[in-house]
């Protein structure tokens, strides 16, 4: 089998993301002479006939027009209107659209109820099974069977040593795969990890 060779890691500051701004502003790209033409004959868009003079009259009013939603009378409280609004009445003369509230649904989820049914036989089963075949009987499997969750599967038991050296072997077969591309990005993801925490 393929062994994992540890590549060095790369140094903080060969990542570009983490340089300063001021030397990143030089790696930016500019947009040249013809895109920018090119942009702006697209911009050169006709008003609307509504904008436009008359030929029979000279317009002397405002011209109003109108997005293709009108807004709601509901958009400002009705505690911020004033006592003579005409708002006031249309909210008053408004259907309410007020429902019971056995209807409505619940304002967040509730988290599921906590059950203690396992036993101490239950538990020591689960321990059985689990370094009997671990290959078979996953924290999944045995969550399942016992009616629990997968977390409480890791907390009564852990995997046998076997299972682990198997779980590292894959591992590191799948790492010795990696090319330069894909080893380089997890080194980067663990370097942003670890300047989470850093005052930057």
């Amino acid at each position: 089998m393929a062994t994992f060779i540890n590549a060095s890691k790369r140094p903080t500051l060969a990542l570009p993301f983490l340089l300063p701004s001021c030397e990143s502003a030089s790696l930016e790209l500019r947009r040249c002479q013809s895109t920018y033409r090119r942009t702006k004959q697209r911009l050169r868009i006709k008003p609307d006939a509504s904008f436009g003079l008359s030929s029979d009259k000279i317009q002397d009013h405002i011209i109003y027009n109108p997005p293709s939603s009108t807004s709601s009378v509901y958009e400002t409280p009705t505690k911020f209107l004033p006592p003579n609004d005409v708002r006031r009445a249309l909210r008053s003369d408004a259907p309410s659209n007020s429902q019971n509230v056995d209807e409505l649904p619940p304002a967040s989820k509730s988290s599921p109820e906590k059950r203690y049914h396992l036993t101490r036989s239950d538990v020591e089963e689960i321990r059985k099974l689990r370094l009997s075949d671990p290959m078979t009987w996953s924290r999944w499997k045995l969550a399942k069977r016992f009616n629990c969750s997968p977390m409480f599967i890791a907390m009564a038991c852990e995997a046998s040593p076997q299972k682990k050296e198997i779980q590292k072997q894959v591992l590191e077969a799948v790492q010795s795969r990696w090319g330069a591309k894909r080893r380089m990005a997890r080194e980067d993801r663990e370097l942003r990890k670890e300047s989470w925490g850093r005052d930057a």
